[in-house]
């Protein structure tokens, strides 16, 4: 696996952007923690400060300066102050009491760092804390206080919690990293398997499919989608393969045909009406070519499925009362007996025009191919699961072994070679099945052939 396409992969990408909104989650959730518990920490060192420094005030306020001066010596000598640091500064800035160096003058809460030797030299254990959070005021006369608290411990929690955010933050995208990197690699060993087969069907092995590994994931459903395409693709591609075929076997007869009959003409007539005898059969000839192409492009449209986008309810016992109805005095005439079963205000989902077609096609096949004095049947019946039209007939019927394949473009059967047609009838039948998803079944009629059209309920 190269590594330049592993992280250029969209897996690997996803990884790191789900890395950096987990990180960004995180810093939230941190800074909420943080500011409960450094934070309300720090509040109460604030107020406990804020407390002592106003009964500092209050003795200052009640008997002067030599008071004050006296009640922050005991602060720093008693049991009880041994978080505290103090500093009280006469107007020039001298010192007058207190466990603190000058400082600069500024009232408002400060924090500051204690000097490594004036920390040794307190009450407070060596090394113990070297960070004071307090406020200074500015007293009557122009003297200055500071009170301070210990802030050591708030300055460890915040040191953890910057150590615990680093750490975390880093662990989590080193993970979302190496995550990343695997499912980028099991994601890219999957599309390089996509794109082997495009590449093998590229070079024209069609018979190429993408494999599938069972899990039914999202890659499986887009391979089943793809393979299908493939399918259809191979099936469309030996289709116009196979009416090439039949297109230069079938239709080079009649093209070599009338050739041989306009170079005859003009070889052999000597009268006008010979070589307009001769121009009518060609013309003839030209006309059935010419509806043997219309068919086949007929049937190619119809298989593109661009006709899908007309569909519409189609009352099918209307439609196919009014075909009936066109065919009735072509049966008589031939000598058929024609037997219609048609219930009434039975619809399907479809294209008027091509049930027209298919239902037109079928009878007249079973017109073309039985004896005169044969019956025919056209029935419409409603199942539970859809609906069924059938044409059946009693004349000598489509043996097993080929009924699959006179759906074929220009399969005719021996015995139908001498009538007229280009075997295109029931392939353009099949083509209208599979466009309204539609079972097209031949069956044998005892005798005859029974042809039924199943469509799926509306």
């Amino acid at each position: 696996m190269r590594l330049p396409s592993l992280f250029r992969s969209t897996a690997f990408r996803l990884g790191l952007g789900y890395a950096a909104l987990f990180a960004l989650s995180a810093m939230v959730l941190f800074g909420i923690m943080y500011w409960q518990t450094a934070g309300d920490m720090e509040r109460q060192l604030r107020a406990v400060t804020r407390a002592d420094m106003q009964i500092l005030a209050a003795v200052f306020d009640e008997s002067g300066l030599p008071a004050l001066r006296q009640a922050i010596g005991e602060r720093v000598k008693g049991d009880h102050g041994r978080a505290g640091w103090y500093l009280l500064l006469d107007r020039h800035g001298r010192r007058l009491a207190g466990n603190l160096p000058p400082m600069i003058t500024r009232s408002g809460w400060r924090q500051i760092q204690l000097p490594e030797n004036v920390a040794a030299s307190s009450e407070h254990e060596p090394g113990e804390s070297r960070t004071v959070l307090g406020e200074g005021w500015r007293l009557e006369g122009g003297a200055f206080l500071f009170v301070g608290q210990d802030a050591g411990q708030l300055t460890e929690m915040r040191e953890l919690w910057t150590y615990a955010l680093l750490w975390g933050l880093g662990t989590t995208l080193l993970l979302a990293a190496a995550g990343g990197a695997l499912m980028g690699a099991a994601a890219l060993r999957r599309v390089e398997a996509i794109n082997r087969v495009a590449g093998a069907i590229i070079q024209g092995d069609l018979n190429r499919r993408i494999p599938q590994r069972g899990s039914n994931d999202e890659f499986d459903v887009l391979a089943t989608h793809l393979n299908e395409m493939l399918t259809r693709i191979q099936q469309l591609m030996e289709g116009m393969r196979q009416v090439s075929n039949d297109i230069a076997h079938d239709l080079r007869t009649p093209l070599g045909r009338l050739r041989q009959a306009l170079e005859r003409t003009r070889r052999e007539a000597t009268t006008v009406a010979q070589y307009r005898a001769a121009v009518d059969h060609a013309i003839g000839q030209t006309d059935q070519i010419l509806e043997t192409f219309a068919a086949l492009l007929r049937i190619a449209q119809i298989e593109s499925g661009s006709r899908r986008a007309r569909f519409a309810n189609v009352n099918l016992s209307e439609t196919m009362e009014t075909v009936m109805d066109a065919y009735a005095p072509v049966a008589e005439e031939s000598g058929h007996h024609l037997q219609v079963s048609i219930p009434p205000d039975i619809h399907v989902q479809g294209d008027r025009e091509l049930l027209v077609q298919a239902l037109a096609n079928l009878v007249e096949n079973a017109l073309r191919h039985t004896q005169p004095t044969s019956r025919i049947d056209v029935a419409l019946e409603v199942l539970d699961d859809g609906v069924a039209l059938t044409v059946a007939d009693n004349g000598p019927g489509i043996p097993e072994e080929v009924r699959g394949k006179v759906t074929q473009r220009f399969y005719r059967l021996e015995t139908s070679r001498t009538t007229p047609g280009s075997g295109l009838g029931l392939s353009l039948v099949a083509a209208i099945a599979a466009l309204h998803h539609a079972q097209l079944q031949l069956s044998d009629n005892h005798p005859g052939l029974r042809v039924t059209l199943r469509f799926g309920r509306f």
